[in-house]
């Protein structure tokens, strides 16, 4: 879904109160973003800033008691389809919104964390960041923790339009890293999506990755992060992976993986409670497979 939604009662109104990715809430939004908007967008983003659209709009107590009604009935469901059914309902009062604002929060990497990449890679292990961040965000937060550098070669397929552009793309990325060293790679959830659906790609997906040292897939839902690791799995059935988060966002991508690893944060106990392994600090990874690993 890539928002959150709250509904509450404030001097005898109702409001609907959303939050979420730029991408996903212009679509929510009674107008587009205005030239302002997306200028501020792109400027806190390449400055590595979090970024989150906030939308708002007034709900009529009618159409809120019938819609209370849908969305209790969702949350009682006890088979395979409650989640979709939950989201199903939760899209229909998230509409109309009207923009508030944007947020730019900083998040700090932890101590260690460059030092700790670079060992990692240092063993030969490719390192796949998917995230729900913009790319140019996701961008720049690699290259300060050390998972691009100044001499990697970059290739991007990002906003691809369909399955056959997503193809294209895929295929000039991998043409332009070919041969090459030290290479980084860049998706998006868009590609992504266009791309899971062709085996073809699929296919490419997983060559680019043994090509490149690093790649980061931005914009991904939860279940993007999931398909992404069932994919390196379903490609090569030899390879071991390893899941590393510290959200509830990525519990599916945690469960998926051969080895889901926990960080304990500020995030919830989501992500430690559904990991097979958890941990304070994101560089105790390295003594975790370096010392650990090979018992």
């Amino acid at each position: 879904r890539k928002r959150m939604s709250v509904i509450a009662r404030h001097k005898g109104n109702i409001w609907c109160i959303t939050k979420g990715a730029d991408s996903v809430m212009e679509g929510l939004l009674t107008a587009p973003f205005d030239k302002e908007c997306s200028n501020d967008l792109t400027t806190f983003s390449k400055q590595g800033l979090r970024t989150l659209i906030v939308g708002m709009r007034v709900v009529e107590t009618e159409e809120f008691d019938e819609w209370n009604q849908a969305y209790t009935v969702a949350k009682n469901t006890i088979d395979e389809t409650k989640e979709a059914k939950i989201a199903e309902v939760a899209a229909r009062i998230e509409k109309g919104l009207k923009f508030i604002g944007v947020s730019a929060v900083e998040d700090r990497l932890q101590d260690g964390v460059p030092d700790a990449i670079r060992t990692v890679k240092d063993m030969g292990i490719r390192l796949w960041v998917l995230t729900g961040d913009k790319t140019e965000t996701a961008v720049d937060i690699a290259r300060s923790c050390m998972l691009f550098s100044d001499s990697t070669k970059m290739a991007y397929a990002v906003q691809a339009q369909d399955a056959k552009d997503a193809e294209d793309k895929l295929l000039h990325a991998h043409a332009e890293l070919s041969g090459q060293a030290d290479t980084g790679l860049v998706l998006d959830g868009q590609t992504v999506l266009h791309a899971l659906k062709s085996s073809e790609c699929r296919k490419i997906i997983y060559e680019l990755g043994v090509v490149s040292r690093s790649c980061i897939c931005a914009r991904l839902s939860p279940m993007q992060k999931l398909e992404l690791v069932k994919l390196v799995r379903q490609q090569n059935k030899c390879a071991i992976t390893l899941a590393i988060g510290d959200g509830a966002n990525d519990v599916p991508m945690i469960q998926g993986a051969h080895v889901g690893i926990a960080i304990r944060g500020k995030e919830g106990t989501q992500a430690v409670q559904a990991s097979d392994i958890a941990i304070s600090y994101f560089r105790f990874l390295v003594p975790l497979l370096m010392c650990h690993g090979r018992r």
